[in-house]
């Protein structure tokens, strides 16, 4: 049965390969009938057009049999017939020039179809898979935790603990697959904006991780100088997520005694959030690939916290919903430092 279901996907496999080249092979055939027709149309008409001017001007300048008239047309000079071709030829090929740009994003249009066809049914199904695991992890959380209560023996209780600890992380998993399919969402993004207090929100964030801070002997300093900064968001909650995430790895991928310092600045029309860390940072080539959904550089620690590899993929979407941009700077050892960056509001 084994080797059927091989050589079914196999056949699968190659029937999409093939039609992808058959499909590929049409649509270049199709671009090169239109520039085809395109180019034979732009010379037969720059043709014509430069005829037509060119016998205007050799006309003007007949063979008279009489006597010559006083003033006699000049004969057609060269330079004047080859600008008659550049002014035929510019003309004709931008008109074409604008009517290829037209064609050729409706033909984009219908190549891309199906992709994002493929793409809305990709973050549809995410977001529907991701709500139907949410009531049976529930389930199987509050049950392990009724088994753990109701036994005795040490050895049950361990292995509960430790499913408890998957059944945690494959949680926050999904809530995070929801948080990306809520981002990636044209329709949420266009959600209408609030002001937000930026370091109210920031201070929040940080005396909420106070104590995960303290378990992990990491050093928790937050610098605001309490001044009211006004930027624009959803919802108080996005802005915090984003914040957390940052704060949070930074506690996480720290070292023993390390220590993480927050600043709450304004830089002329943006306010930043600097959270800068003594941690083991990122090697160089790593630091484009963090964004990368599911990518952890340390995949150890990253399982012992229950790291998922999406934080920094839902701070990016969130700063990119929110106007703002996000930039790291590390190197290993010496620790990393992140910076978001948002516009001011005008009630600030």
């Amino acid at each position: 049965m084994r080797n059927i279901l091989k050589r079914s996907g196999a056949k699968d496999t190659d029937l999409f390969s093939h039609q992808f080249r058959r499909s590929r092979l049409i649509l270049t055939v199709i671009y090169v009938a239109i520039l085809a027709v395109i180019l034979f149309s732009s010379a037969t008409i720059t043709r014509s057009i430069f005829s037509q001017r060119l016998t205007e001007r050799f006309h003007s300048y007949q063979d008279f049999r009489g006597p010559r008239p006083k003033q006699m047309p000049a004969p057609p000079d060269a330079d004047a017939v080859r600008g008659d071709l550049l002014q035929v030829t510019m003309v004709v090929n931008g008109f074409f020039l604008v009517v290829a740009g037209g064609l050729s994003y409706l033909l984009a249009g219908i190549t891309l179809r199906p992709i994002q066809l493929a793409y809305n049914k990709q973050r549809q199904f995410l977001s529907d898979a991701s709500h139907e695991l949410r009531t049976p992890l529930a389930i199987l959380q509050t049950n392990l935790e009724n088994e753990r209560e109701a036994t005795k023996n040490p050895t049950t209780q361990n292995a509960i603990e430790s499913h408890l600890e998957e059944v945690a992380r494959m949680s926050h998993l999904v809530g995070d697959l929801l948080t990306l399919s809520r981002l990636s969402d044209g329709k949420n993004n266009a959600q209408k904006m609030h002001a937000v207090d930026l370091a109210s929100t920031v201070r929040t964030s940080v005396d909420r991780l106070r104590t995960m801070a303290k378990k992990h002997g990491i050093g928790l300093i937050l610098e605001d100088d309490n001044q009211h900064i006004s930027v624009l968001s959803p919802s108080e909650d996005v802005l915090m997520e984003a914040v957390t995430n940052v704060i949070h790895n930074a506690i996480v991928y720290n070292k023993d005694g390390g220590r993480v310092d927050v600043f709450v600045d304004v830089q002329g029309l943006y306010a930043t959030i600097l959270v800068r860390d003594t941690g083991v940072g990122i090697a160089k080539g790593e630091i484009t690939k963090v964004f990368d959904r599911f990518y952890r550089s340390e995949t150890s620690r990253s399982r012992q916290t229950g790291g998922s590899g999406l934080g920094l993929s839902i701070v990016q979407s969130i700063m990119h919903t929110l106007g703002g941009s996000i930039t790291i700077t590390s190197a290993p050892g010496r620790g990393t430092s992140v910076v978001l960056t948002l516009p001011i509001h005008k009630a600030s």
